[in-house]
């Protein structure tokens, strides 16, 4: 199979294949994304060897502790009582001599799978073992953006058994950014615990771990309505519980409610479905966007976007200081509510 550079596209063909038992002799899985990587090598292994007979036919080793030659060899063994054997190599980047397997990729043995899971490292598809092994299998899951993402964890809910809509996507991209990892764990815990077919956006907010008082979604309701004293208390306590990176995260979120509130100076009706439609938000949420627009004219939101375009370089280490990342976001709210100052 061909190396495919879209990360999705590529994980549910090799997907399907295995579930429709169509083994391929060779499977070299790589990438940022561990997730796929390691999503189809347990897939392989519950799928290849019936479980009576993987005392036998499936063997599972680690780089670091391999031979080649001795993989090598246990590759040429036939398989007892079964179509196929398995052998899986994890973290395979730190197999010595990868090159010495070439003669074995170049004329595997059809009734053995042999999986190579790269964690760290990437196999050079430019050498010789890289070459034979291209015939085969070969897959390298890119890091997913954000909109890949969104597009793809609906897919993964239905798989499981529940439906989760957009707003609740939304929202885990929100909170936990575009770590796929993160993002699984969290939802994972939402698939198992959540009644009903449907996760939705409140089942987010009260089960991801943000369901405290003082969090980013309070504070731009807080913004929203100019209310100076509960802002700067949201803001403060935010300062003494932030994780590492939460506020990068906190940053793009107010980035984001900003600029749906500079859009809708544009907008000629304010008819709720109008407004929701246009911001590509649930409904229920338009009245605080409303009540932001009427309290925030385009002359304060330009000075706004510009306190947030500072927070966020200052995160990033430019012009920081001394100050920490929660220092500098009581800061920025002080800085967006008594910015322009009569």
């Amino acid at each position: 199979m061909a190396k495919s550079t879209d990360t999705v596209k590529s994980f549910q063909t090799i997907q399907s294949s295995i579930r429709r038992k169509e083994f391929s002799a060779v499977y070299v899985l790589q990438g940022e994304e561990t997730y796929f990587t390691d999503s189809l090598t347990k897939l392989i292994e519950d799928s290849v060897v019936p479980e009576s007979a993987r005392s036998f036919n499936q063997t599972i080793l680690y780089g670091k502790e391999t031979n080649v030659q001795d993989l090598v060899g246990m590759a040429r063994r036939f398989p007892m009582m079964s179509d196929y054997q398995l052998i899986i190599v994890k973290d395979a980047e730190d197999l010595k001599d990868l090159d010495s397997l070439a003669s074995y990729l170049q004329n595997p043995l059809n009734t053995t799978v042999l999986v190579l899971n790269f964690r760290k490292g990437k196999l050079d598809m430019r050498s010789k073992a890289g070459k034979a092994a291209a015939k085969f299998t070969t897959a390298n899951f890119n890091k997913l953006r954000d909109y890949q993402i969104r597009d793809w964890l609906p897919n993964y809910s239905k798989e499981k058994g529940k439906v989760l809509d957009q707003d609740s996507v939304n929202r885990l991209l929100d909170l936990l950014g575009a770590d796929l990892p993160s993002i699984l764990n969290e939802l994972n815990k939402l698939l198992a615990s959540v009644d009903g077919d449907f996760i939705r956006v409140n089942h987010v907010d009260e089960q991801v771990g943000f369901n405290r008082e003082f969090n980013v979604f309070e504070l731009q309701s807080a913004l929203a309505k100019r209310n100076f004293n509960k802002s700067i208390q949201i803001a403060h306590q935010m300062a003494k519980n932030s994780d590492k990176g939460e506020m990068l995260r906190t940053s793009a979120v107010l980035n984001s409610y900003f600029s749906k509130i500079m859009s809708l100076h544009a907008l000629k009706s304010f008819a709720k479905h109008d407004v929701a439609s246009f911001l590509g938000v649930n409904p229920y949420f338009v009245d605080e966007y409303l009540t932001a627009q009427r309290n925030f004219p385009m002359i304060d939101l330009e000075w706004v976007m510009n306190q947030l375009k500072y927070f966020d370089l200052r995160l990033k280490g430019i012009n920081k200081g001394d100050a920490s990342d929660g220092d500098l976001l009581v800061e920025t709210v002080v800085r967006i509510l008594n910015g322009r100052m009569k």
